[in-house]
């Protein structure tokens, strides 16, 4: 028997509360699983989500999908099944569980805002879309871990992202309204609510419906909004939408899509409107203003910053992905975007047919000056991703796949595209494009390598007007675009006594294919090899929190050189110039094997000559602070004794 038909308002067109209940039935508490997955980045997640499902159903009529957010307040006791939920549902939720803490705080909660004059609802809806088609109704609202979307390009597929409305509702209460083909408004609501008893000795589920009749929506919108719909799409009511527990969610709201939504929004796919405020690929570089003004907005997004500049970079070079017959992936079916003029984060944004961001490629090289993005937009190539990423929607993952062996192969096969691609357009341009102090992280085969000694003044490789190659398997398509001038520059003599580096070998990357080592392709000891690596696959945050309880971001802009001091004994030398003064620096080191893969090397000591020792574990030396604008030096010896390829990422705070 169901709780709906123990207890209902007298009149049916009001609608009443439903939970299927049940005997031996497992009990539901306040940790509902979905729910939970979207705890800790609420306001991100929501975004994320529901712009995803918003592009999922896109009408395919050209205009971007259009999603606004909205905060509307109602009265309390409009709020549908009001006085069901006061004067029975909750209290007997509240006698089922007298022990569980966190199911009593949930109760305690709803119970404070049922008693309120006002109620915070924050509408979610969308334009240029299709509506909740029957199947698509069927599986939001009654079908857990279910996804029906109309193609395998779209974004979602486990019926997961859902939930994330319900984690920033106080009372755990969505309600839904839909303008589909079918030509009339329908609305529901769901609570993701706990299990309790009935009277007649079941028990019910944890997710409760307010319909017409049980799971049976209205044929009207919801009764609280008074504004109807008159184009095809989709509303969401999050009820209970706590501002002072979210007080910058429009500026959040705003960033994460940004950050999420790059390529859907600068490919004009996209358009988002908070609170009247309207983000647009016009409107892309006011919030990006924002951001790089604020210090603490810019170390969160600073990848955001690298992946706009090569969108917006004229010059940009556009390389289709060739095909790849065991998966029937035609060429064209990805393209990836390279420039070297932004803030060049060495990384690379995965993203599939509707734009999101899935992950930050890393692990390309870290010896050219580089950003990229990654779209798969294709039909074949969308069905393979979509098969092997997990239910985060933040990584590609072999494991599953039907078929590894294959997957593993094709992921395999993007990785070395992406590296090719690098290095192939920017491999040869290197030593053209050493800046006051150097490239970042390129590391010289020799001492005269550094200093410059002299060197043959260098031109601008190309000025004016240049035909730039648009890389395609089956042809070359080109177009007539500017090439900027590359700058040139060298370290002084007294530069390099300041750093503390003298007359010696050095070892590391080099610009040749001699010992001292290669970057990219090739047959030398060092070289970077042509085999694709597998770490990189995996999404790896930006954000780490080590064994002294620091909480610290990469630096993305950070010149270094890494100079053998005596490889026969494990010592080196890495002098570091930071473009910003940074403080509770963590380096992180590792070798560069010949694959391309990186493996961590222990450190077991490390010294600078005007604080001493340093405290090194690991493969991390601490520092307390590096200071812009000037070459600082640290002594570093390493477990192993013969000739290293070493590359560094640097973990900090700002000044």
């Amino acid at each position: 028997m169901a709780f709906g038909n123990l207890f209902r308002n007298t009149s049916t067109t009001m609608g009443r509360w439903y939970f299927p209940s049940g005997r031996n039935l497992e009990k539901t508490s306040a940790s509902n699983a979905y729910v939970e997955t979207f705890n800790d980045k609420k306001i991100e997640s929501l975004a994320r989500e529901i712009c995803q499902n918003s592009l999922d159903a896109s009408d395919g009529y050209g205009k971007p999908v259009r999603v606004s957010f909205d905060m509307i307040k109602i009265k309390a006791e409009t709020v549908p099944g009001y006085k069901e939920l006061i004067d029975t549902i909750i209290p007997k939720a509240e006698s089922a569980w007298p022990h569980e803490v966190k199911t009593q705080k949930l109760i305690r909660k709803m119970k404070s805002i049922l008693s309120k004059p006002e109620i915070s609802v924050l509408k979610i809806s969308d334009e240029n879309t299709t509506g909740l088609e029957p199947q698509n109704w069927e599986s939001l609202i009654e079908q857990a871990g279910s996804s029906v979307k109309s193609s395998d390009e779209s974004g979602g597929s486990f019926g997961i992202g859902k939930a994330a409305p319900f984690a920033v509702s106080d009372l755990r209460m969505v309600f839904y309204n839909t303008l589909a083909k079918q030509g009339s408004e329908q609305s529901i609501g769901v609570t993701k609510f706990v299990s309790f008893d009935l009277p007649n000795g079941e028990t019910t589920q944890g997710t409760g419906y307010f319909g017409e009749n049980e799971k049976t929506p209205f044929n009207h919108g919801v009764s609280f909004d008074p504004s109807t719909r008159s184009k095809l799409g989709t509303d969401v009511y999050v009820i209970g939408f706590d501002i002072n527990d979210f007080p910058d969610y429009k500026s959040e709201i705003m960033y994460s899509i940004l950050d999420n939504f790059l390529v859907s929004i600068e490919r004009n796919q996209l358009e988002v409107i908070v609170e009247g405020e309207v983000l647009n690929k016009d409107t892309i570089s006011k919030y990006l203003s924002e951001i790089i003004n604020d210090k603490k907005l810019e170390e969160t997004y600073i990848d955001l910053i690298s992946y706009y500049g090569v969108l917006a970079d004229k010059d940009h070079i556009v390389i289709n992905m060739p095909e790849f017959e065991p998966y029937a992936i035609e060429s064209g079916e990805a393209v990836l975007v390279l420039s070297n003029k932004t803030e060049n984060n060495r990384r690379v944004l995965m993203t599939r047919k509707a734009g999101m961001k899935i992950f930050d490629k890393k692990s390309i090289s870290g010896v050219l000056k580089f950003s990229g993005v990654f779209q798969a937009t294709g039909p074949n190539i969308n069905k393979v991703l979509k098969e092997i990423e997990n239910p985060n929607h933040d990584k590609w993952s072999v494991d599953r796949a039907s078929d590894k062996k294959r997957a593993k192969q094709f992921l395999d096969f993007v990785t070395k595209f992406i590296k090719k691609a690098v290095i192939d357009e920017y491999q040869e341009k290197i030593t053209q494009e050493v800046d006051a102090f150097g490239v970042s992280d390129f590391l010289p085969s020799n001492l005269d390598a550094l200093k410059g000694a002299k060197a043959e003044e260098k031109k601008p490789l190309v000025s004016g007007n240049a035909t730039i190659k648009i890389k395609n398997t089956s042809s070359d398509i080109t177009s007539t675009t500017p090439i900027r001038s590359n700058e040139t520059g060298e370290l002084s003599d007294e530069e390099l006594k300041k750093a503390g580096i003298v007359e010696g070998n050095s070892g590391g990357h080099g610009l040749d294919g001699g010992e001292g080592g290669g970057l990219g392709f090739g047959d030398n000891d060092f070289a970077g090899g042509d085999e694709a690596g597998h770490s990189s696959n995996d999404f790896e945050g930006d954000e780490m929190l080590v064994s002294d309880k620091i909480s610290r971001k990469r630096i993305a802009n950070m010149h270094y050189r890494v100079i053998e001091s005596d490889s026969s004994e494990g010592k080196y030398r890495i002098v570091l110039n930071p473009e910003k003064n940074i403080r509770d620096v963590m380096i992180s080191i590792e070798i560069i094997g010949d694959s391309g893969n990186k493996t961590k090397v222990k450190v077991k000591s490390a010294f600078n000559v005007n604080i001493g020792s340093l405290q090194a574990k690991a493969n991390n030396v601490y520092v307390p602070n590096l200071v812009r604008g000037k070459w600082q030096a640290i002594d570093v010896k390493v477990n192993q004794y013969n000739r290293l390829k070493l590359e560094v990422e640097v973990y900090a705070n700002f000044e």
